[in-house]
């Protein structure tokens, strides 16, 4: 039925997942949803709410009739989508399985837990890269169980023998605008950051939207009294996305979702923008619903953001420096590796993974086609760099933009480096600017507290 990894997970399973979880009040992704049973199960046992994906079109039909669904391929979903769930609970597809669990520990937010099902040999025999960087994972920061073959008198049957993982991805969720925002106040400075008032224009539109909505809702309610005396059908009416039903908490959020990243557009600010700050915002609008969204309230978000841009822009150095050092050779960390990556500083060449990705509908195409995580990855860099160069990152190009009409293997220009994608999904950089390259590791070592050379000294002395 519908595909070959479509295997409908049974209750008796879902209880072994869920078994010492606090589920109650709680937000959980299921990535690879198929018809919801899943969904189901958790939604009988007091979670606040389920999100999920699903990439067979008709099993997503069924699905969106139980939750919201973010997207179609789970693998195209970024981490400030999710920055606001608890725990991910999935039966990804058994062909594919080491990839969506990594995925998935990839952009979990900080403090999440993961919760998924997997071939069992995909654990045991770790002959892959990817098998053996999950195996990693799980040895590190979780554990599995040989559930043996518990899907042998399931909907759609299998002998194979299921583990069950569980990972705890490590830190705290937090946020830099927790507790901010709660003032029902409208009015703002003139002379505030913003050089025009498009946000009182913004924010009227939002607040009509919403009445407008309210306004449909109340139609169904005025419709049924004039007609409960002698129609017995109860009537009512609801705005529909994809021919499925919104209800009014979502269509709140995603509508301030949109807002937010109309605003950024606005006022140039997506400089500002790393996945981190998406990320924050995400979870805010998420978990903050009885946040108001007024003038007063976009101004105080806006200052905070350019207030804490330079501690921002420190985490994004580390994440992009940590991420790329962890690809050395001989790392330890059970990634694909080279030697032209080193594990104590960043290169002058340098190799980022994961940052294309060959097209699954064209695989005979030569264009480059870039990931959206590999993206965000690229983009935090550049956003970064520009920060500490002082130079305008509103003159260059998105990695996407920049790459559309470009072919593997080709070697061009990009901000601050020269670049050559492959279609393995490696992309091969190099510093344009020996000075940014050492400014960039400086920078580093400051934040990391520890000694590194001064570049052009050193290089002085070579050259002596």
């Amino acid at each position: 039925m519908f595909n070959a990894d479509f295997y409908p997970t049974p209750n008796e399973v879902i209880e072994q997942m869920i078994h010492g979880l606090d589920l109650t009040g709680k937000i959980v992704l299921e990535p690879s949803a198929g018809k919801g049973n899943i969904v189901d199960f958790l939604k009988s046992n007091w979670v606040k709410d389920v999100i999920a994906c699903e990439k067979n079109q008709d099993l997503k039909k069924i699905l969106q009739s139980k939750c919201r669904v973010i997207a179609d391929d789970f693998l195209d979903v970024t981490s400030d989508m999710i920055s606001h769930v608890d725990y991910i609970l999935m039966n990804p597809p058994f062909s594919a399985d080491e990839q969506h669990i990594i995925h998935a520990y990839s952009i979990a937010p900080a403090g999440c837990t993961i919760v998924s099902l997997c071939n069992y040999s995909t654990y045991k025999n770790d002959y892959s890269t990817t098998r053996k960087q999950l195996k990693s994972i799980i040895d590190k920061f979780g554990s599995i169980e040989n559930l043996g073959s518990c899907f042998d008198a399931a909907e759609r049957t299998t002998d194979v023998k299921i583990g069950l993982i569980r990972i705890k991805k490590a830190g705290e969720s937090s946020s830099e605008f927790d507790g901010f925002f709660m003032d029902e106040e409208v009015e703002a400075q003139g002379d505030a950051i913003m050089p025009y008032n498009f946000v009182r224009d913004l924010v009227n539109r939002y607040v009509n939207a919403i009445k407008i909505f309210d306004k449909q809702m109340e139609f169904g309610i005025q419709m049924n009294t004039l007609t409960s005396s002698f129609f017995s059908s109860k009537l009512s009416f609801s705005c529909t996305s994809e021919n499925s039903p919104v209800l009014r908490n979502d269509f709140k959020k995603d509508l301030q979702k949109s807002a937010w990243q109309y605003i950024f557009s606005k006022m140039n600010m997506q400089k500002y923008a790393t996945r981190g700050l998406k990320e924050d915002i995400n979870k805010f609008v998420e978990k903050q619903t009885e946040v108001p969204f007024t003038m007063k309230n976009i101004y105080k978000m806006i200052e905070i953001v350019i207030g804490t841009a330079g501690s921002r822009m420190d985490k994004a150095i580390i994440e992009v420096f940590d991420k790329l050092t962890m690809h050395h050779h001989e790392n330890r960390h059970n990634v694909e590796g080279w030697k032209t990556n080193s594990h104590y500083l960043m290169g002058v060449k340098f190799i980022m993974p994961g940052l294309c990705h060959q097209d699954s509908w064209n695989r005979n195409s030569s264009k480059i086609n870039t990931s959206s995580y590999g993206n965000d990855t690229i983009g935090d860099f550049i956003k970064a760099l520009c920060y500490l160069t002082g130079t305008n990152y509103d003159t260059i190009d998105s990695f996407y933009t920049h790459t559309r009409d470009r072919l593997y293997g080709d070697r061009f220009d990009y901000a601050f480096f020269t670049v050559r994608c492959y279609k393995k999904g490696t992309a091969h950089f190099e510093f344009k600017d020996k000075d940014v390259w050492a400014m960039f590791n400086q920078h580093v070592a400051r934040i990391k507290g520890y000694p590194l050379f001064e570049g052009g000294k050193r290089n002085t002395k070579k050259a002596a």
